[in-house]
């Protein structure tokens, strides 16, 4: 296939899937009036009310599709968890628009370390790990990831309760607040145990500021260390939490307006190296709940290019490049993917994207209801 026309390159050439300087293929492909990047990789996804099934894996990637995510890593923490082979081989054997890539559980149901070599050989690409497991299993699951030389994705968290952000919000609403050192003392403990073993370490979803400062000083001693940040805290406060706004209750909860500049500054500064959706839809009747009852999530996936493009982009926060670096180049990287950039050789997984056109969300359940978005992903490569 040759590609032409595109507003950033006039011309690319596709042969047996990977991006070439030759091609047999005659067919063509008028990308005028779009612009065309590598699809974007999101790390941190939940199914549906983390249902592990046909219906909502083919339900996600659909809406990941249409979010501009041709790959996503599944978070183990479903419902049965990926702690097992026939988990891995029905996530691998489905038939969906992208690509799922599962994560593996470090503890089974009986709460016994898994079988991570044989989960790995099947297809599992990375180890979800809670903080707050006890020091054998943390020191167990890091000798697994040196030994496979497998990231692991950590969950920084103590896990003593809070619905929402410590701070003037929670203190108005009356509700539990979340400590920041819940956080802050569980990146510290895992950032030692990272340095140690030399090994890759993802900290998923992280909101406090005093985290992303522990973990860039960390890799001064060890470079395959990342922080993650979703779109969510780059772009809503706990404001957004409000009259009881159960919409707006995501995990982690969302920082005051300060932190979340200061977050925004980090991300310019080149001290973020991940973005997420976050995507962790729930039923309805789970949301329309009073606030203390209602789950924590937020079903975003499906116009997640658009968030990104209209608030970090748009408002040059960062440039187009330095999104496509943080949302699809950093995350092959780390699961040694042959993707995420526009190169000879690379695999041609690929979007167009209309810049010019816009919608607005209409969504009463979403924290972005009534909002106009810019950038449309009109079709995958």
């Amino acid at each position: 296939m040759i590609l032409k026309n595109a507003n950033n390159i006039s011309e690319l050439k596709i042969q047996d899937g990977l991006i070439a300087d030759s091609t047999n293929d005659t067919a063509i492909l008028d990308c005028k009036n779009y612009t065309l990047i590598p699809q974007f990789i999101d790390l941190n996804v939940f199914p549906k009310n983390k249902s592990l099934s046909r219906n909502s894996l083919i339900s996600l990637s659909k809406k990941a599709k249409n979010g501009g995510v041709g790959i996503i890593a599944l978070n183990s923490d479903t419902n049965p968890k990926i702690d097992n082979e026939m988990a891995i081989e029905f996530i691998k054997n489905l038939d969906n628009d992208i690509e799922i890539l599962p994560l593996m559980a470090s503890n089974n149901a009986q709460n016994k370390i898994c079988d991570i070599s044989i989960l790995n050989s099947l297809g599992g690409v990375g180890i979800n790990l809670d903080s707050i497991q006890c020091a054998n299993t943390i020191d167990k699951i890091a000798k697994y990831a040196k030994m496979l030389d497998i990231p692991i994705f950590v969950n920084a968290d103590d896990k003593l309760g809070g619905v929402i952000n410590y701070g003037e919000i929670s203190s108005i609403l009356g509700l539990q607040a979340r400590n920041p050192l819940s956080e802050i003392k569980e990146v510290a403990k895992i950032l030692e145990v990272a340095v140690f073993y030399n090994i890759k370490v993802i900290f998923s979803a992280i909101s406090e500021i005093r985290s992303i400062e522990l973990i860039n000083t960390a890799k001064r001693h060890n470079s395959n260390i990342f922080a993650e940040v979703s779109i969510h805290h780059l772009v809503l406060s706990d404001e957004a939490c409000n009259n009881y706004n159960t919409s707006a209750k995501i995990n982690p909860p969302l920082k005051d307006n300060k932190t979340k500049d200061l977050l925004l500054d980090s991300l310019q500064s080149g001290k973020i190296d991940l973005l997420t959706s976050l995507q962790c839809a729930c039923y309805n009747s789970k949301k329309e709940q009073v606030f203390n009852d209602a789950e924590f999530g937020i079903d975003a996936i499906y116009y997640y290019f658009s968030l990104l493009y209209t608030y970090l982009v748009k408002t040059r926060v960062i440039s187009l490049e330095q999104l496509i670096n943080i949302c699809a180049k950093n995350p092959a990287k780390i699961l040694n993917l042959n993707c995420g950039g526009i190169d000879i050789g690379k695999e041609a997984k690929l979007m167009l994207i209309d810049l010019d056109s816009n919608y607005d969300i209409k969504d009463l359940l979403s924290p972005y209801n009534g909002k106009k978005l810019n950038g449309i992903v009109k079709e995958f490569i």
